[in-house]
């Protein structure tokens, strides 16, 4: 079962580095993209009518809830000339890359060596 959280003006965020914030005080800061990235990559967190215009997400934009749409997201930050920079490969990536052990060090494993 999925809880479904709609945030108004004076929600706080709730998680993340602005988890004690309302939504009125990061649109006023001019950190929307900070409740755009929720909106499009959380199945849970939904906005009124209100906060999606202000943050211009309109019509073609919208996602029915719950659902995420991360594609939509990336799309929807190059249409409105939003640049987000993306750190190593991304937080997309679900599995971590495994740095192999040399041939001595899987010798020593194998030997019971640790």
């Amino acid at each position: 079962m999925v809880l479904l959280r709609t945030l108004t003006k004076k929600s706080k965020l709730g998680f993340g580095k602005w988890k004690d914030y309302t939504v009125q005080e990061l649109i006023n800061l001019r950190k929307k993209e900070v409740l755009i990235a929720p909106y499009f990559k959380l199945t849970s967190i939904n906005y009124t009518d209100d906060i999606l215009k202000e943050l211009g997400i309109i019509e073609g934009w919208i996602i029915n809830k719950p659902s995420s749409d991360r594609q939509l997201y990336y799309e929807f930050l190059n249409s409105n000339g939003i640049n987000k920079k993306v750190r190593g490969k991304g937080a997309d990536k679900l599995k971590k890359e495994r740095k192999l052990d040399s041939n001595d060090k899987l010798k020593n494993y194998n030997q019971g060596h640790k």
